[in-house]
């Protein structure tokens, strides 16, 4: 047996793995729900709740991946300090000026 290789068990990468539903955390699901419902609303046609289809299989792939990829997606954005130069900009700029 190879000895650089770790053995992964079912059950512990079934534990550790986030609630996924329909193939994407739960969060980024209720966001992309969200964002569907939002724009149908504002735009009074059906036709813009297709928008779910491209989001749902972007992340999709991104859940593939890494499946805890919008968890730290979203933990860095609430992290995030804002920087001196923020109320110039009204931005988080990274330059020295």
């Amino acid at each position: 047996m190879d000895s650089s290789r770790t053995e992964r068990d079912g059950l512990v990468v079934g534990m550790t793995r986030p609630l996924l539903l329909w193939g994407v955390t739960y969060s980024y699901f209720v966001i992309e729900a969200m964002a569907a419902t939002v724009l149908f609303l504002m735009g009074n046609n059906l036709l813009y709740l297709l928008i779910v289809v491209p989001l749902h299989v972007l992340g999709m792939l991104l859940c593939k991946w890494d499946a805890r990829f919008f968890d730290i997606l979203f933990r860095v954005a609430q992290r995030t300090p804002p920087v001196r130069n923020r109320p110039r900009y009204r931005c988080n700029l990274y330059l020295p000026h």
